[in-house]
């Protein structure tokens, strides 16, 4: 009997043991669960104060983003922007994603008419999240500056789809892709061909070659809106040239015409001379022929033609830097 109640006080001991550590087993539980609960609920209420004022959760799609981006994005929500200038400011991808987005989200209120973000290296995928920009028709992007940043023929096909629809980009940059070929080319051609609202179109230093330049000729025999287009520094567009300047024969709304920097010769000119002498309602004023394969008979072939035609509208032809001496035309620079 001895044993057995000694067995007895030590089994109701453990059981005592093992009831208290299960007590407090449950109490931690029940400790820890609070606590959770009390810190899920203070960040609650922390993301909703950095929503009132404007900022980001750490599981929001800005996150990643430098601090002066998240300012313009701030800025765009608000309402409070109306252009963006950002050259050379080593924008990311993601940072040209965020910022689109943000445009395209608030639309109906954004009022930004100027982007620029030349020089900066983002790719196809921020040229599409802006072309997204102004395919909205909510779209006040008046001139959108694309220079630079890593395009390819793939960001220029969505750029040119987003030309069709858009009505309000008046000047646009897209110089110094040189991932671009004839194909994106003639893509943002075509959209010129049907286009009405740009004005400017700068297309420089591009690798432009022949089938790219031609391309682009074609679109400017119908358009009627471009007054302004650089093609300085696209030396292998060769007799591509000759096909531009054909094109002036028929356009009737271009006023600044560059084709500096572009290994052009006496017979490329001669080709302008008669375009100047058969258009009769051409609108050029300014024509940049400048650092190119251009002789004292060149020259003279131009002012052969503007006096022949009794051109009244160009008021400078620039042949600097050109194997030009001198020249009789004071409108023709040397």
């Amino acid at each position: 009997w001895i044993a057995s109640q000694e067995c007895t006080d030590s089994l109701a001991e453990a059981l005592e043991m093992a009831n208290s550590r299960i007590r407090e087993y449950v109490k931690k539980k029940l400790d820890l669960e609070k606590a959770l609960k009390e810190r899920g609920a203070k960040k609650e209420h922390h993301e909703e104060e950095q929503v009132a004022q404007g900022e980001e959760s750490p599981e929001s799609p800005k996150k990643g983003v430098g601090e002066n981006i998240r300012s313009i994005i701030q800025k765009i929500e608000q309402g409070k922007i109306d252009g963006i200038q950002l050259t050379r400011k080593n924008i990311t991808q993601g940072e040209a994603k965020a910022l689109a987005e943000a445009m395209v989200a608030n639309a109906k209120t954004c009022t930004i008419k100027t982007i620029d973000l030349y020089g900066n290296e983002f790719g196809d995928e921020g040229v599409m999240a802006f072309s997204e920009v102004i395919a909205n028709e909510n779209s006040a992007v008046e001139e959108l500056d694309l220079g630079r940043c890593g395009m390819t023929d793939l960001g220029a096909f969505a750029l040119a789809e987003a030309l069709k629809k858009n009505k309000t980009v008046i000047d646009l940059n897209i110089g110094g892709n040189e991932g671009i070929t004839a194909r994106g080319i003639g893509a943002i051609a075509k959209a010129l061909g049907t286009n009405s609202c740009i004005t400017k179109l700068d297309v420089s230093s591009c690798v432009l070659d022949r089938d790219g330049v031609s391309l682009l000729a074609q679109g400017l025999k119908t358009n009627t809106a471009l007054k302004d287009i650089d093609l300085r520094f696209n030396e292998q567009m060769g007799n591509g040239a000759a096909e531009m300047a054909c094109a002036l024969k028929q356009n009737r709304s271009l006023e600044v015409f560059d084709l500096s920097y572009n290994d052009i010769n006496d017979d490329i000119v001669n080709e302008i001379a008669l375009a100047l002498q058969e258009n009769k309602e051409t609108a050029l004023m300014m024509i940049d022929l400048s650092g190119n394969n251009i002789t004292d008979a060149g020259a003279e072939r131009l002012v052969q033609a503007l006096n022949e035609s009794n051109n009244q509208t160009v008021r400078e032809v620039s042949l600097a830097n050109c194997s030009v001496s001198s020249c009789s035309d004071k409108r023709v620079r040397v």
